[in-house]
């Protein structure tokens, strides 16, 4: 097992998917994740791609990848796959292996999964993962009399009475049988137990064998030559003699111990003094920076951890941070669990705030965010220095903000930024300013969120991190946003997606593509608005991340409404509620009823409209509704039949624009208290409407709310028959002006109104 070796298995899996791709075997966006599971280096434009998904696409998506392409495989010749001992299997691998199953449901394909009873992981939780795989459970029994002698047969010659001890001492054990059949002994005494077994026949062999056999033992159940001859200490060692006592096999261009008994048994019965050396001998072998072809981090601290150093929680911290690093996320939180416990054993206080700063961000990459904070808050209890007293509030407040509770991440800051100030860093400093305009972005405060973020910006131009820049960039065009500048909000959202060319940080630029969008709408350029949310929602699918795709679903749809295109809205809709409801985005779902209630509008199905408008704030409620309140509220006056219940719905949308919220909330409400005061013959209504929306954008006007307020101007002229013809010209033009904005949803208004005339 030679690095040239190495290198060749690497080529060898290289090619191998090269192939695949070229049959069809394996589908172009399955390859990223067949790379993975081969341990294949990430082409560059491949590792940014899988770099930018969230752990939860990665997983599903993998899974799938797996499944389809054993699926594709089991069309062209029937397959059979075996898995072996899986009471030892990780996560990830008991995660594979039902997707392995899951794809026997569609092709001539078997998996054979075996299992001790106990530690059996093939419970309800597994098979549920399994899908639509049809399976088949065996308990094996001891072997029957013939059945044992049959096997005997197989193994050896005659019928002597030491085959007959044997079968009766083995009691059906296969195992058993044949390691006891393997002894070639005459002896009338047959050892009780296979440990005993394996212990004898270990004791025939010469010392410098035996010796050889312990070290394989501590090394693992898999061991190449190379390593053997390194924790041995004699570069000459051979296996010959193990091989020749079927102890060991051969396994590729290693070796394998002939059963997993055999193996703990050498090992249990090693002085545990020897082990202990001896694993410090292997922790050399897999620690050996200067040799990356053998160095393995995870063994390095497993046989670190097994020798009793001290220095064991050390090597777990730098194994599961690269094992989060390859977004092996369970394998990670393992390891940073176990390091943490050697840390507590050995008061090394530095090393496990560490370990729980990191598994804080796993955590929290995982989706368990109450999790992720207490092991933030446990970092911030057993910090050594201020730098990791700082990260670990930040890690609380980031994992507040996601759960909402927006006082307590607050709370969070308060201990960081001090800390940063400080001692002067400028990164940290960075990300706490961004992440409190943030919080204060979702609560309506949007002067004091511009202050942060204009904070976040300078500490990112200092620390130099262009990362941190657009991610500041970012928050700025939300301040603006919200504050209903559209113009200046777009040219920073421009700025953003522009230091992120090139860069594929997906998570920065999609979610500032839609931002500008947003604007563009606003500006009476929807067709840019439309190919923005489209690329975005490209971009977001492509790389998997779902936060991202929702939005930018959210967004495309909202614009192929406004654009009037209501079957594609329609689709969008429905797309993006799916997206949402699995992501339990309650804020977006509720933005989607919202729009798809006003499809249902634009198709006349009022009581449609209404039973999604009253799930929307339902979910609004909940979530708060300074985001949407308001248009929830004036679309509801649209959809109501009832008089009193239209002004009802009018006046309650009206008073929540007086407490904290976004500018869209304002822009969307006068839009739709127009709409519903045209339908109703409330004319009065719709100018003060009209005229609140005009004041309201005075600071910057708005192209669309421009052209709202004169649409809105035009057709009451022309409905109170004041100089007709001239109210008609000016009809006429604004439709032109609404057509080539591209606001088809406003046509028809303009259109009803013409008829008569023509």
């Amino acid at each position: 097992d030679t690095a040239a070796d190495q290198a060749g298995d690497d080529d060898a899996r290289r090619s191998a998917v090269r192939r695949a791709l070229q049959c069809g075997a394996v589908a172009a966006d399955e390859e990223v994740f067949v790379n993975d599971l081969l341990d294949v280096s990430q082409p560059h434009a491949l590792k940014l791609v899988f770099d930018a998904m969230d752990n939860a696409s990665r997983t599903r998506r993998s899974s799938a990848a797996l499944t389809a392409v054993l699926q594709r495989a089991a069309r062209t010749r029937p397959l059979l796959l075996s898995l072996e001992d899986m009471h030892w299997a990780s996560p990830d691998v008991l995660r594979l292996s039902a997707a392995m199953a899951t794809a026997t449901a569609d092709g001539a394909l078997i998996v054979l999964l075996t299992s001790r009873v106990d530690g059996d992981p093939m419970n309800a939780v597994w098979r549920a993962g399994a899908g639509g795989g049809a399976w088949l459970s065996i308990d094996l029994a001891p072997l029957r009399l013939e059945e044992a002698r049959q096997l005997a047969r197989g193994l050896i010659e005659g019928s002597s009475r030491f085959v007959s001890e044997c079968i009766a001492r083995a009691e059906g054990n296969p195992l058993f049988l044949e390691q006891l059949l393997r002894t070639q002994s005459e002896v009338v005494s047959v050892p009780p137990t296979i440990q005993s077994l394996v212990l004898e026949r270990v004791d025939r062999l010469a010392e410098p064998e035996r010796s050889a056999l312990q070290a394989a033992a501590v090394i693992g159940k898999r061991f190449s030559l190379e390593s053997l001859r390194a924790v041995v200490g004699r570069p000459g060692v051979m296996c010959d003699a193990l091989l020749a006592a079927d102890l060991v096999r051969l396994d590729g261009g290693g070796f394998l111990f002939a059963h997993a008994l055999i193996q703990e048994a050498v090992y249990a019965s090693t002085l545990k003094s020897v082990r202990r050396e001896l694993h410090r001998k292997a922790a050399a072998w897999f620690g050996d920076a200067a040799h990356a072809e053998h160095a393995e981090p995870v063994l390095h601290a497993e046989h670190l951890d097994r020798a009793g150093d001290p220095g064991a929680a050390q090597a777990y911290l730098a194994a599961a941070t690269r094992e989060n690093g390859r977004f092996r996320h369970e394998a990670a939180l393992r390891l940073s669990e176990r390091g943490a416990a050697l840390a507590a054993t050995t008061s090394n206080r530095a090393a496990a705030c560490d370990l729980a700063l990191l598994r804080g961000e796993v955590l929290r990459e995982m989706g368990r965010s109450p999790d992720s904070i207490a092991a933030f808050r446990a970092a911030a209890e057993v910090a050594t220095d201020d730098v990791q007293r700082c990260h670990a509030w930040m890690g609380v407040a980031a994992g507040n903000r996601i759960t909402g509770a927006f006082d307590a991440a607050m709370a969070a800051l308060d201990q960081a930024q001090p800390i940063a100030e400080r001692l002067g860093l400028p990164l940290e400093g960075s990300k706490v300013h961004h992440l409190r305009g943030n919080l204060l972005f979702a609560q309506g405060k949007v002067a004091t969120c511009d202050a942060e973020h204009q904070l976040a910006l300078a500490h990112a131009v200092r620390a130099g991190s262009v990362e941190c820049e657009a991610q500041a960039l970012s928050g700025l065009g939300d301040a603006q946003y919200a504050q209903g500048r559209m113009r200046s909000a777009l040219a920073y959202f421009q700025r953003c997606v522009s230091l992120c060319a090139g860069r594929n940080w997906v998570r920065i630029e999609a979610p500032n593509r839609c931002m500008t969008g947003h604007c563009q709408w606003y500006q009476n350029r929807l067709g840019s608005a439309i190919d923005e949310a489209r690329r975005a929602c490209d971009d977001a699918h492509r790389h998997g991340v779902v936060p991202v795709e929702v939005f930018a679903q959210t967004s495309l749809a909202q614009f192929l409404a406004e654009a009037g295109r209501m079957e594609e809205a329609e689709q969008a809709c429905d797309h993006g509620l799916v997206l949402a409801r699995a992501a339990g985005s309650r804020r977006y779902e509720s933005t989607l009823l919202h729009w798809l209630a006003g499809i249902r509008l634009a198709q006349g199905q009022r009581e449609a409209a209404r039973h999604h408008l009253e799930q929307a704030l339902d979910l609004a409620r909940e979530t708060g509704l300074g985001f949407i309140g308001a248009a929830l509220f004036a679309r509801l006056a649209r959809a109501v039949a009832d008089p009193q219940a239209r002004a009802q719905a009018l006046r309650e949308g009206e008073g929540l624009l007086r407490g904290p919220g976004l500018a869209h909330g304002h822009l969307w409400f006068y839009r739709d208290a127009i709409e519903a005061s045209i339908a109703a013959d409330e004319w009065d209504s719709a100018l003060r409407y009209a005229d609140a929306l005009e004041a309201f954008v005075a600071a910057e006007p708005l192209p669309w709310a421009t052209l709202l307020v004169a649409r809105c101007r035009g057709l009451e002229s022309l409905a109170q028959g004041r100089d007709r013809e001239l109210a008609l010209r000016r009809l006429r033009q604004l439709r032109a002006e609404v057509d080539a904005a591209g606001l088809g949803w406003a046509l028809a208004g303009i259109d009803a109104a013409l008829a008569p005339f023509g």
